[in-house]
C-alpha cells in the first residue's frame, strides 16, 4: 500500500522538486498544503498529487487535511521568510514558524500521525565559529539570524516531542539549494545572479565577495531527502550539502565561464551573513552513496532552465 505524505510547502522551490521525486518513486500518494497564492512551478504536479490551499496561520486550514486523509508521513518545508527579513520582525517569525509548527506537531498528534521531515538549515544553525572546519551535526550552534534560531528551536521540540509523545521526526540540515523551480529575488546567490544577468540587471553582492559557502544542486538534495525516508531512519540529523566550499566570487567566476561578463556592484556586508561556512557530511556519506552534480554542471543545469521561462 502507498503511504499517504502531506507536504507543507509543496509547490515552493525545494517542494516542487521534491514532489518531482516522490512522484518518480511511485510509491506515495501525495497531498499538498500551500499558500493560495502560491506560483505553480509544474502544473503537472496538480494532476498528479491533491493541493490544499490555506494560510498556515490558520490550524483549521489544515486540521482537516488529517480528518479527511489518514495521513502517514508530514514533510514540512514552509517557512514564511529569510535569514535577513527574520532579523527585521522577530515576534512575526516566532509567530508563522515556531508558534505554527507547534500547532502543527499537536495537530498530528490529535489524528495519530507520528512521522515528520523537517527541513532545518545547515546554512544558518552552526553560527559563526573561530575556526574554518566543516560543520558536523554535533558542533556548537551560535545562529545569527532568528531565522537560525528558530529553526534550531524547532529542532529541539521535535527532540521533546519524539520524548513525551512518541512522535517520529527526521531533521535534515541543508547547505545552500539552488536550481530549477526557484523564485526568490533575495535569498539564493547562484540563481539571483543568473536571473539578474538574464534580465539585464546589475549583480548586487553584499561584501567583498569573500563569504564562502556550501552549495548543492537541488535536484541532489531531493534525491538524498527520499533516499533517507527510504532508508527508514527516524528520529536523526543529517546535513545535506556538497561539502565543498566556494567563495561568492568563485560562483561569479564559474558563471561568467558559462554565461560571460554581466555588471557587479560590490555593497557593505550584511551583519546576517555568516562569513565561512561548510558542512561535514560525513555521516550522511555512511548512509548514502552521494554521486552529487559539480558546481559548474549546476549552474550550467539552472542556466538553462532559466532560459526556458
Amino acid at each position: 500500500m502507498r503511504k499517504k505524505v502531506l507536504i507543507f510547502g509543496g509547490l515552493g522551490f525545494i517542494g516542487t522538486n521534491l514532489t518531482e521525486e516522490l512522484i518518480n518513486r511511485s510509491e506515495y500518494v501525495i497531498f499538498i498544503f500551500n499558500i493560495k497564492n502560491a506560483i505553480i512551478h509544474n502544473s503537472d504536479l496538480l494532476e498528479k498529487t491533491e493541493v490544499y490551499y490555506g494560510d498556515f496561520n490558520n490550524v483549521e486550514d489544515f486540521e482537516f487535511i488529517f480528518k479527511e486523509q489518514q495521513i502517514d508521513m508530514v514533510i514540512h518545508l514552509i517557512n514564511t521568510n529569510d535569514p535577513s527579513s527574520s532579523n527585521k520582525n522577530i515576534i512575526y517569525d516566532i509567530k508563522s514558524n515556531l508558534i505554527n509548527t507547534i500547532n502543527l506537531l499537536d495537530i498530528m498528534l490529535k489524528y495519530k500521525c507520528k512521522n515528520l521531515v523537517f527541513l532545518s538549515s545547515g546554512g544558518t544553525i552552526y553560527g559563526v565559529s573561530k575556526d574554518r572546519k566543516k560543520k558536523k551535526e554535533t558542533d556548537s550552534k551560535n545562529p545569527i539570524s532568528s531565522y537560525g534560531i528558530v529553526k534550531l528551536t524547532i529542532e529541539k521540540y521535535l527532540q521533546l516531542y519524539n520524548k513525551l509523545f512518541g512522535l517520529n521526526y527526521l531533521i535534515l540540515r541543508p547547505s545552500n539549494p539552488y536550481g530549477e523551480y526557484h523564485n526568490s529575488q533575495k535569498q539564493g546567490i547562484i540563481n539571483v545572479i543568473l536571473k539578474k544577468v538574464f534580465n539585464g540587471e546589475t549583480v548586487e553582492i553584499w561584501g567583498d565577495g569573500t563569504v564562502v559557502r556550501d552549495f548543492i544542486y537541488v535536484k541532489d538534495l531531493v534525491k538524498i531527502i527520499v533516499d533517507l525516508i527510504e532508508s527508514k531512519i527516524q528520529n536523526d540529523i543529517f546535513n545535506i550539502g556538497s561539502g565543498k566550499g566556494y567563495s561568492i566570487n568563485d560562483i561569479i567566476e564559474i558563471t561568467q565561464n558559462e554565461i560571460g561578463n554581466f555588471k557587479l556592484e560590490f555593497k557593505d556586508a550584511r551583519k546576517v551573513d555568516v562569513p565561512y561556512l561548510i558542512l561535514n557530511t560525513d555521516k550522511l556519506e555512511r548512509q548514502l552513496d552521494l554521486n552529487l552534480t559539480s558546481i559548474e554542471d549546476g549552474i550550467k543545469k539552472t542556466s538553462e532552465w532559466l532560459k526556458t521561462i
